[in-house]
């Protein structure tokens, strides 16, 4: 099973995971989503889609690291 961004932010279970991805195609499209456009997505709405929203802009970018000794992303 593949690990994804999405699979820890709260309230988000495989139904609406599968949902958001069907809708905008991949993690990087739902990163460029708005609180609103999200919210759109039935069985979001927007209290989750806040939580999306905030959790994936807290998450370093693809083909970025942190660097734990300053906590930077690079």
């Amino acid at each position: 099973m593949l690990e994804s961004l999405l699979d820890d932010i709260p309230k988000l279970g495989e139904a609406r995971r599968a949902t958001l991805l069907e809708q905008f195609g991949s993690v990087t499209a739902i990163r460029k989503a708005s609180i609103p456009e999200l919210a759109a997505i039935p069985g979001i709405g927007p209290n989750i889609a806040e939580s999306i929203f905030t959790y994936l802009s807290e998450q370093p970018k693809a083909g970025q690291s942190i660097n734990m000794e300053t906590g930077e992303i690079t």
